[in-house]
């Protein structure tokens, strides 16, 4: 069972506040959010790989061609 080391704060996802101590049980979803390992006495143990597999990554968007100089070098000098 994971304990932390000290009080943490963490927000849930309807943006309320909770705080945890060494002496809470820390359920999971907060598990997942506190990634500072010195927050840990005893760090959790990750999941397996049997839940959701990782979202597949997409491809880098392509890139405009770079645009070329116009002809002719530069400003015009006056006389």
């Amino acid at each position: 069972m994971a304990t932390l080391a000290t009080n943490v704060h963490v927000t849930d996802a309807d943006g309320v506040s909770h705080v945890f101590g060494p002496a809470d049980e820390v359920p999971t979803w907060a598990q997942a959010l506190i990634t500072n390992p010195k927050a840990w006495a005893e760090a959790p143990v990750t999941a397996s790989r049997t839940q959701e597999p990782a979202p597949v990554a997409k491809a880098p968007a392509k890139r405009a061609a770079p645009r070329r100089k116009a002809a002719g070098g530069g400003a015009v000098q006056p006389d």
